[in-house]
């Protein structure tokens, strides 16, 4: 019952050396596997005699046998090693984002003030701007990045598509502005912000002004001949609408962007809850817009949105004043709460598209899978491309609930999203 420590150590040594045969015999000649297997039967005799000395002899003897049967492999550097901790880190990273966790940033400002979109802030003049130690602070707890594009000659824009809005490594939106000569700008924000601006807030920095930028061609000033017309740069493609720029050659000293744009909050969506629970009512959730016919026509279509759930499928929803009633009766969910108290920079919601004149809207429930319609509203409303204007989001568009806010730290939204 009781056994000597070295009887033990053979044993556990032979069992070893049993698992190696097993293990690696394909790789194994039968010579070796004889001499190992002879080795073995050595070390079983002097353990079974009793005689500690031929024991340890015969376990070095096996051991050196296993060990020098196969040819070493040389040992991993340290390139070799980091590269394979970050390519094991990079696969566990895609699994976690493909199944449990999606990060997406908030690109507009349609979920105001509960999230933050990037908002572009002008300024008249750099001597405005921080110096340098205080912006590399805002740029980690603001997520802020200060901008100053001048032009330093005359610039014309290009024909077609002067203006580009494009995805960085999915987080990141940036804009460039292409011009007749070859070159570029790089604005580090979305083009919306490049374009617009807001004399009451100063939000933006208005090029579509400098430039007279135009979506809609019933604008253009009855003097401009096809000719003209021909000359002249503009946004899209015969399948969507172009917008035109009247004043394509912008002058030297032109400020194109001077300020600082805050980023849009980085969030976290929960791929898992959807599989165990359906939608819920009054929560933020995130969908992507395959098929949804209207946000695919615009120019720059968004691939995935974030708004509140609304309307669940059957749920009919009506506004009244600036009050959202769902199935005849007053929204009681917290979230539409906060929007209709109209305080804290909540205005109520907007009764316009689907839900102008108190028309009443449908989610229609679907046998069919992932069929089932839900109703998607931004919480700043009067500012907010949602369901009033594209209709439903399909069940199969439905990425998850928005979880949790990571980064700005600062912006007020840190935590749990409700």
């Amino acid at each position: 019952m009781f056994s000597a420590k070295w009887k033990k150590e053979a044993k556990l040594l032979d069992k070893a050396a049993k698992k190696f045969l097993n293990y690696k015999r394909d790789l194994l000649t039968e010579q070796q596997i004889e001499e190992i297997g002879s080795r073995r039967e050595d070390l079983h005799n002097a353990r079974k005699a009793g005689d500690r000395e031929k024991c340890a002899e015969a376990s070095k003897q096996l051991q050196a046998t296993c060990e020098n049967a196969l040819p070493r492999q040389q040992s991993q550097g340290w390139f070799e090693e980091n590269l394979e901790v970050l390519f094991v880190a990079i696969v566990i990273a895609l699994g976690l984002r493909a199944y449990v966790v999606q990060p997406f940033r908030i690109p507009t400002g349609s979920m105001q003030p509960t999230l933050n979109g990037i908002v572009a802030t002008s300024v008249e003049s750099t001597d405005d701007f921080p110096n340098f130690a205080v912006r590399q602070l805002q740029r980690v707890s603001h997520g802020r990045n200060y901008v100053d594009l001048v032009l330093e000659e005359d610039k014309r824009l290009r024909q077609s598509n002067p203006i580009v809005e494009t995805q960085f490594m999915h987080f990141f939106t940036r804009t460039y502005i292409y011009f007749d000569d070859g070159t570029e700008l790089t604005f580090p924000g979305p083009k919306a912000a490049l374009l617009a601006y807001d004399r009451h807030s100063g939000k933006g920095f208005g090029l579509a002004e400098k430039c007279l930028y135009l979506q809609d061609k019933s604008k253009l000033p009855p003097q401009i001949t096809p000719e003209q017309l021909a000359q002249l740069p503009f946004d899209g493609s015969r399948k969507k609408p172009q917008a035109i720029y009247l004043k394509p050659t912008l002058p030297a000293g032109t400020v194109i962007a001077r300020g600082y744009i805050d980023s849009g909050d980085l969030i976290l969506v929960d791929k898992v809850s959807y599989h165990f629970r359906r939608p819920t009512r009054g929560e933020v959730f995130v969908f992507d817009t395959r098929e949804i016919s209207y946000i695919q026509s615009q120019p720059n279509p968004g691939s995935h949105y974030i708004k509140r759930l609304a309307g669940t499928p059957e749920d009919e929803l009506q506004v009244q004043g600036n009050d959202l009633y769902i199935n005849g009766g007053k929204a009681a969910e917290a979230g539409f709460l906060k929007v209709m108290s109209q305080e804290n920079g909540y205005r109520g919601y907007d009764p316009n598209g689907r839900l102008a004149n108190r028309k009443v809207f449908k989610a229609r429930k679907s046998n069919i899978p992932g069929m089932n319609e839900y109703i998607a509203l931004g919480d700043n409303s009067y500012n907010s491309s949602d369901s009033r204007t594209w209709g439903t989001v399909k069940e199969f568009n439905v990425i998850g609930p928005a979880a949790f806010s990571l980064w700005p730290f600062s912006s007020g939204h840190w935590g749990t999203i409700k």
